[in-house]
């Protein structure tokens, strides 16, 4: 039989006794997961109901229900609902499938939202239809549930407006391209569908409902915390409710008094809330005159039939300054012939609008222009007043008007009548807004009509006669009685009563038309550019941090210069000097497409050097050196300059015989920079500041002028990326004239322009229009700049990644999009580009304070803390080592004896034990800063700021708009947002430099947990699968890492405390924390199947280092505890910490007792106990000395060439963790692990961006087994610096 069990609304406890004896009982249990969901995990369920449950989604229900009713006519299946098993249609459909095949059904029912709905105190049966609301889309914005609604309101009735879920639902792109990649799941909340339904309303405007009609929001009906907020449709768009589900109801205009008193109890403003009440819900509230449609008397026509009057919707005066503009009144073109707007002027002025005001002219129906007439005015041929009414809409009224019936009869939206005013305020402000009446009766303009049928022999007849003297009556008594009324209101700006908002920024400028029949208006505007911001500054996009930095420097200088990658081939960057006619590339290889010219040549490469901001690379270029900097600043203090996506590169040429010399310099990007298939069109734009340049011309700005190529995808996708590339936003290079005598720029085929200026050392100021895919024609984008004859010169340019918004955000309003950082400190893209370029000496100073402070802690560290290998030693300079297929012998500074074989991957051996020592001709203390060096800027690339989503309405969450977000990448791995395993070994440089970088990174994890949207007891694995989408993971389905994530979450927030002092911020986290650390409790000593952080190596059960993370865990939740004044539960977290530890010693350590295995009692294993550095880091105490010295003894024992493998399942190892474990040994065995690091960087073959994973034999590749693994350029090399973040901790005491 198949079982339909309805499971109620909140949580396991819900299903009734009989629906929990048949899922007890059942074969196979399903739990439909898409209509809508429970507020706990699987998991939960499973526990309670003791059976394991099938996720069933829609694809399987709707399209493999065989599956599910397979069997069922022998055994009984019971297929779980949430609610009721009938609240959807799917269900009907299972039913009556199963019924042609025979199977019986039977449903055990239980609440649903349709019962449970009375909660809020509305009368079940005073509901109408029910509506469901789905996510609008740019493209689809359903409006079929207005016409329900608008029925249930035209009976009275009240409206239940089911929210959206999307579960399991794949993006259209993803569709397309048939990628099994689901969007993270989405839950509609109140405040989106009262902002829907609003927005529905603006376009429809048939006044259903509008932004003062009464709601309900309710928020986890059933559940110990649901919520409900009453009030406006308006206040619900701007109320937060916090975790999902929600649903809406719409109340109608037939409420009884009960319901008006219940709901009243949980009114977000009761003056409000009591104010629409006597407005629309009482029986006197529509006779009441509202002071927001006050009448004016404003202008008149004159007409040669019988009086008439004619009102407008909603209008204001718009003095024009000699400007002449007619309207046609609607269903009235006989009201004054001779001066009506022709039917194509109306609608050229309306498109102008449309371009210049878009917003507000979006919601409003097309406008008329009325313009009244003056008789004494000669300058124009028909006579005119200076101004001219906006309207909105215009009919017809018989003869007099009631002025209150007018206004009851003729509702405005709110939304069209906040639009007018926003209209108002930027073309005629200070002007009231309000209604208008307009009458004929002008007696002079019916004298002069009079008059010219005189003179054409037609005779005036009698009733026109008494029209003229009737109207002068209307005239005096309508002016008189509704100027004193208008002098009396006090007209609002807007619907909503709040303050003029502030100047547009632009006025209008229309041109003077001179045809009134069929010449359009035209304007004169000014172009705006939205331009969109930045992924991290390291998204595998940025140039200057991912392609361009050195791949590997010499930490001593001998043998092999240093290379640099491209991250797709196809991606070019073009530089060439030109000295003296002959032309040097000295970046790129963008000749190769050019035929080969006596003038062009390779400049020849002199050095390279790096620190942690440069890189620098010198070449000889004919009489000249040429030096290309890039400069990729690290400032983690300054938090503006930190967040800007943009580099420099600084081309500059000396020369080398102290003559003068004729210099240009050329410099390009292709489009590939923007894309990553060859086949997608890209577009693109010069901008000189912030003004585009759209055809050819000369380069007119000033020397200090900064100009702009952008290029983006023409089809954008934003919040999406394809293979580390961003699918949205633009791609900008930026540069100056500078000091050069002529600055000239082009965009164009990549050869046609690289060949006119080898030929000609000068572009042609000219912008390709035709936009393309980068394999057509390959568009490049080049500034030329030249200094004439001169000893020296220098160019700058600037050049980044650039998206606004920055990352999707899963708050309780719903996914926002987040703004970037830098928009808060500069603006606009284009004030940030102007700062960028224009800060480059204040920045070089900043950078140079990092650099020498970096160099001066390293210095210092080693002064106290240097390898000694003998104490009666002294250390002399390192010897060279042969560098020869045959074996050496030698003896290192420290007067110890090795032995060295480059035909094997032992590395260097101690003569007598054969165990590893440190490379002998490298200081540790160069090493060490090479090292470091070098990952400072892989670090900041994958980071970004953004500013926090703004809290509003109901919300009890509050976010420090003052304080960035900051979002990591987990870059060339798993591509995933905030990945807690990732940040965790980065942690080490963020204590060194700043320590408010590890809070800024841990607080949106902390919202999403702590916000309800994380099901599981344990942390998050990540903040979203795909960056940009920090959307998490609400049905707890991330990747499966409990102890680890668990243990750093309590780790790193612990850190941040020891390096800050702010016990607040642990106070703040405290239950969260204890929810961590009680998982801990459970399945830290023996973890079973886990995964830990090396996902890559495959489960483990019983991981030695996985299981005292968490007993170091446990060790720091006890000192949060003291500091959060929890004293029993402080004491608690220490004693089993320690009794943990006790037994972990037992299980791990190989009973020779000479290092820790890999898992528990797995002899012959051995791992790096990386987990072990937070106990040394962090003060705690929980592992004695004696474990550090044995561990340390052990590491040289399976030492390679290139370090300790991290586990005996691999020859690989990991950079971060392995300078983690350095950490915590003795200074000879810290000293290999250094510098077996820098000997890798300077002989790998690797040839991409600073890997953590690599192996430790051989040639130091990328891992080949079990396949192919290719980190690159991650943020985990954060890890590098254990060493100065030990020695600050030490200091801080």
């Amino acid at each position: 039989m198949l079982y339909l069990v309805g499971l109620g609304l909140a949580d396991e406890t819900d299903i009734t006794i009989k629906g929990l004896n048949v899922v007890k009982a059942a074969q196979r249990v399903y739990l439909e997961a898409y209509t809508s969901i429970l507020m706990v995990d699987k998991d939960k369920l499973e526990a309670y109901y003791g059976r394991p449950i099938i996720l069933a989604d829609r694809e399987m229900v709707e399209s493999s229900s065989d599956e599910i009713l397979a069997g069922a006519e022998k055994t009984d299946v019971a297929f779980l609902v949430v609610g009721d098993p009938f609240g959807a249609t799917t269900h009907t459909d299972l039913v009556l499938r199963a019924r042609e095949l025979n199977i019986r059904t039977q449903s055990i029912h239980n609440a649903s939202i349709i019962s449970a709905i009375g909660a809020t105190g509305l009368q079940l049966y005073n509901f109408g239809q029910t509506v469901s609301m789905v996510f609008f889309t740019e493209s689809w914005k359903p409006s079929s549930f207005y016409d329900r609604v608008q029925e249930n309101r035209q009976i009275g009735l009240h409206t239940l407006m089911l929210l959206d879920i999307k579960v399991k639902e794949q993006s259209l792109e993803n569709l397309a391209r048939g990628r099994k990649i689901f969007e993270p799941p989405r839950f509609m909340t109140a405040s989106q569908c009262a902002a829907q339904m609003l927005e529905t309303e603006q376009s429809r405007g048939e006044g259903a409902y509008g932004p003062n009609v009464l709601a309900v929001g309710i928020a986890r009906l059933g559940a110990t915390d649901q919520q409900m907020a009453a009030g406006t449709l308006q206040q619900i768009s701007e109320c937060d409710m916090g975790a999902p589900l929600h649903s809406l109801v719409l109340l109608g205009t037939r409420v009884h008094d009960l319901e008006r008193e219940y709901l009243r109890e949980y009114a977000l403003d009761r003056d409000s809330f009591d104010r629409a009440w006597r407005e629309q819900y009482n029986s006197w509230a529509m006779m009441e005159i509202r002071w927001n449609e006050a009448i004016l008397m404003l202008g008149k026509l004159t007409t040669n039939s019988k009086y008439s009057y004619f009102k407008s919707r909603s209008g204001f005066k718009w003095a024009r300054n000699e400007i002449r503009v007619h309207v046609v009144l609607q269903e009235v073109d006989d009201a004054a012939p001779n001066n009506l707007m022709s039917g194509e002027s109306e609608e050229a002025m309306n498109e102008n609008f449309r371009d210049l005001y878009p917003g507000p002219m979006a919601k409003l129906p097309p406008l008329r222009f009325i313009e009244p007439l003056n008789a004494n005015n000669e300058k124009f041929k028909y006579p005119s007043e200076p101004y001219a009414f906006v309207v909105d809409a215009v009919v017809q009224s018989e003869d007099w008007i009631d002025v209150t019936d007018a206004m009851n009869k003729a509702h405005i939206p709110a939304s069209q009548w906040d639009a007018m005013a926003d209209l108002r305020d930027i073309i005629a402000r200070g002007e009231k807004i309000g209604w208008f009446v307009v009458h004929n009766g002008d007696r002079e303009l019916a004298k002069q009509e009079r008059l010219r049928k005189e003179a054409n022999g037609v005779q005036t007849s009698a009733d026109e006669t008494e029209a003229v003297e009737q109207a002068a009556a209307i005239e005096s008594k309508y002016s008189k009685e509704l100027g004193e009324k208008v002098a009396k209101m006090q007209l609002p700006n807007k619907s909503n009563g709040k303050e003029e908002v502030k100047d547009a920024p632009h006025q209008l400028c229309i041109w003077q038309m001179t045809d009134f029949k069929g010449t359009g208006v035209t304007a004169n505007r000014q172009e705006t550019w939205e331009i969109q911001e930045a992924f991290p500054r390291r998204f595998e996009m940025k140039p200057w941090r991912t392609s361009i930095v050195p791949r590997m420097i010499r930490i001593a200088p001998r043998r092999r210069l240093v290379q640099h990658q491209q991250i797709k081939e196809e991606m070019s960057t073009k530089g060439i000097v030109t000295v003296d006619g002959i032309s040097y590339e000295y970046l790129g290889m963008g000749s190769t497409t050019l035929p080969k010219l006596p003038n062009l040549q390779p400049a020849v490469p002199l050095t390279v050097s790096y620190d942690s901001q440069y890189s620098n690379f010198t070449f000889a270029a004919g009489p000249v050196e040429v030096t290309a900097s890039f400069l990729s600043s690290v400032l983690p203090t300054d938090l503006c300059r930190t967040s800007i996506p943009l580099s420099y590169l600084t081309a500059s040429a000396r020369s080398t015989d102290n003559k003068d010399h004729s210099i240009q310099f050329y410099s390009d990007v292709n489009a590939a920079w923007a894309a990553f298939e060859s086949n997608v069109t890209i577009q693109w734009d010069l901008y000189e500041g912030s003004n585009v340049i759209t055809g050819s011309g000369n380069a007119t700005g000033g020397s200090s002028s900064i100009y702009s190529w952008f290029f983006y995808l023409q089809k954008a996708y934003e919040f999406a990326e394809e293979m580390d590339v961003a699918l949205w936003g633009n791609f900008t290079y930026s540069s100056s004239p500078m000091s050069a005598q002529k600055f000239s720029f082009e965009s164009g085929f990549s050869g046609d322009l690289r060949y006119r200026y080898v030929m000609q050392h000068s572009l042609q100021d000219t912008v390709d229009m035709d936009y393309r895919p980068f394999a057509m024609r390959e568009p490049v984008f080049a500034y030329a700049h030249d200094f004439g004859s001169v000893s020296s010169a220098s160019v700058r340019y600037s050049i980044g990644s650039v998206q606004q918004p920055i990352v999707r955000y899963l708050t309780s309003q719903g996914v926002v999009p987040l703004q970037p950082w830098w928009s808060k400190c500069y603006g606009d893209i284009y004030q940030m580009i102007n700062f960028h370029f224009n800060d480059f000496h204040q920045t070089q100073i900043l950078a140079s304070q990092f650099e020498k402070q970096l160099k001066t802690d390293v210095d210092a560290y080693y002064g106290a803390n240097m390898a000694m290998v003998y104490s009666n030693s002294t250390r002399s300079i390192p010897p060279p080592y042969a560098d020869s297929s045959q074996g050496y012998n030698g003896t290192d500074q420290f007067g110890e004896r090795y032995m060295f074989d480059p035909g094997n991957g032992y590395g260097f051996l101690d003569a007598q034990n054969f165990t590893g020592i440190a490379i002998p001709d490298v200081e540790e203390a160069q090493a060490y800063y090479s090292i470091v060096a070098l990952s400072t800027r892989q670090i900041m690339g994958a980071y970004t700021f953004a500013i926090p989503p703004s809290s509003s309405g109901c919300s009890n969450t509050s976010s420090n708009a003052t304080e960035p977000l900051m979002f990591q990448k987990e870059i060339s791995s798993d591509g995933n947002v905030n990945t807690v395993d990732v940040m965790y070994p980065a942690m080490p440089f963020f204590l060194y430099a700043n320590p408010e970088l590890l809070r800024y990174n841990l607080e949106p994890l902390y919202q999403n947990q702590e916000g309800g949207f994380y099901p599981n007891e344990y942390s998050m694995h990540d903040l979203g699968s795909h960056y940009p989408n920090a959307t998490g993971h609400v049905e707890g389905d991330d990747e499966y890492m409990p102890v680890e994530e668990s243990g750093n979450m309590i780790l790193m927030s612990y850190a941040y405390y020891k390096f800050t002092s702010d016990a607040s911020y642990l106070q703040a986290h405290y239950p969260k924390l204890q929810q961590y650390a009680n998982y801990l409790i459970r399945f830290s000593l023996t973890p079973g199947l886990q995964l830990s952080t090396d996902d890559f190596a495959g489960q483990l059960v019983n991981q030695t280092n996985l299981a005292i993370k968490g007993i170091v865990g446990l060790a720091a939740m006890g000192e949060i505890a003291s500091i959060a004044k929890d004293e029993q539960s402080a004491a608690n977290y220490s004693a089993t910490a320690q009794s943990f530890y006790t037994q972990w010693e037992k299980f791990a350590i190989d009973p020779s007792g000479t290092h820790t295995l890999l898992s528990y009692q797995w002899r012959s294993s051995y791992s790096l106990l990386y987990n072990t550095y937070p106990s040394l880091l962090l003060n705690l105490s929980i592992i004695p000395d004696s474990l550090f010295e044995m561990q340390s003894a052990f590491y040289p024992s399976v030492s390679q060439v290139f370090g300790i493998p991290l586990d005996s399942r691999h020859s690989y190892t990991k950079g971060d963790e392995s300078m983690w474990t350095a950490a915590t040994c003795s200074p000879e065995t810290r000293r290999l692990f250094v510098n077996g690091l820098g000997y890798w960087l300077n002989e790998t073959i690797t040839d991409r961006a600073f890997s953590d994973l690599f192996e430790t034999i051989d040639t130091g590749s990328y891992p080949a087994s079990p396949g192919p693994i290719y980190f690159i350029a991650r943020p985990v090399v954060g890890g590098h610096f254990s060493l100065l973040a030990l020695d600050k901790s030490r200091k801080l005491g």
